[in-house]
């Protein structure tokens, strides 16, 4: 891996040490799409002297190719992905056999939350989802004072609202899902995050000797040495604004989408590229329209390879550029209307195949992101 810094119309350039990719589908949480109808610890190099945070183990699950992390919900321990791409803190709804490793919900560990059940669809996948509230709590944090922070930034932690997925929901490759998008429309159920004080969250992927990867979540505004720098990428609303996206995903532009050196598209002022950056998802995804466009470019130029190298760029808040690599992502396709409208442009969701090897830090409140 090599990262290199520049501002001023320069490069920030992340190429990834090796592809994840794996024979599980890329898109297996590639995209939250809400439809609600009513009915081993070594190390951490955390800085809490600033402001609140709280850091969690991550742990690498072949099969699913993702991150896990684990959390108790009532009395009970759960395992599931940490998803950048949905919003909610869930439990399967299990017959509690001795094989399934995420968890086993008991209703009696909660109570009803007065919110009726809704439908939800990920990508693949519909069913019901229903909601209670009960405690809620990490485990296994690597924190030098974890209690005070915990309670600073999950004040609700008592009595939290979370949704009971139903089996339907959990058919493909079995995996639950925590949800890191922060905000929603008003009619969506509320999120994990929305119901703390998290006003940021690293991701951290990077190989380290003596340090784990985990998920830091912080509380109050970004005030380290560090916040929002040169090479951050601004975020933006439009997928929610203009085409009916009901989260408020993390999203940046693209200025150019290059496969094995040649550009597949750029944006303009009419035409955006507008990426989902998801740790829910193992490869990538895009457009279907942009996706048979390079099948067909691929084919004219007697490529081998249809998704060799690809590199993604982006403009920095300071004019520089930041560029992110994957050598061979899985690559599966996205509707063109994922919510209902079609875009003006080319939607792109980046998974694991772009983030591992590098630290992903969210300002929510700043609306930035940026790679280490």
């Amino acid at each position: 891996m090599s990262v290199h810094y520049c501002v001023n119309n320069s490069t920030h350039v992340i190429s990834r040490r090796s592809s994840i990719a794996s024979s599980i589908a890329a898109a297996s949480a590639c995209l939250f799409l809400p439809h609600h109808l009513p009915s081993c610890a070594v190390a951490a190099d955390i800085d809490t002297t600033t402001r609140a945070s709280i850091t969690i183990p991550l742990q690498y699950e072949p099969k699913l190719c993702a991150y896990t992390v684990s959390y108790v919900v009532g009395d009970t321990k759960f395992g599931a992905i940490v998803d950048t791409g949905s919003p909610f803190l869930v439990v399967p709804q299990t017959s509690c056999k001795e094989d399934y490793k995420w968890g086993c919900y008991r209703a009696e560990e909660s109570h009803p939350s007065g919110l009726e059940p809704t439908y939800e669809r990920f990508v693949g996948n519909e069913g019901m989802m229903e909601w209670r509230e009960g405690k809620f709590s990490f485990t296994n944090t690597i924190s030098t004072d974890f209690a005070t922070s915990a309670a600073s930034l999950f004040p609700q932690s008592s009595s939290m609202i979370f949704g009971v997925v139903s089996e339907s929901l959990l058919d493909g490759t079995g995996g639950l899902f925590l949800g890191l998008v922060k905000e929603t429309n008003s009619g969506i159920r509320p999120s994990f995050l929305g119901q703390s004080d998290v006003r940021a969250f690293s991701v951290d992927l990077r190989e380290r000797e003596g340090f784990d990867k985990t998920l830091t979540l912080y509380g109050g505004r970004q005030q380290q040495e560090n916040s929002n720098p040169s090479y951050a990428i601004q975020l933006v609303r439009d997928l929610n604004k203009r085409f009916g996206d009901a989260t408020i995903h993390y999203v940046g532009v693209a200025s150019s989408l290059n496969v094995n050196g040649y550009n597949l598209a750029s944006s303009s002022r009419r035409s955006k590229i507008y990426v989902i950056f998801d740790t829910g998802c193992s490869g990538m995804s895009i457009s279907t329209s942009l996706f048979n466009e390079r099948y067909s470019i691929a084919r004219e130029r007697r490529e081998n390879n249809l998704w060799g190298n690809v590199e993604v760029q982006f403009n920095t808040v300071s004019g520089g550029m930041a560029s992110l690599h994957a050598q061979k992502p899985i690559t599966t396709t996205l509707d063109d209307r994922p919510w209902g409208k079609e875009l003006d442009g080319h939607l792109v969701v980046l998974g694991l195949a772009f983030l591992e090897g590098h630290k992903m830090t969210v300002d929510i409140d700043d609306e930035k992101i940026w790679f280490d």
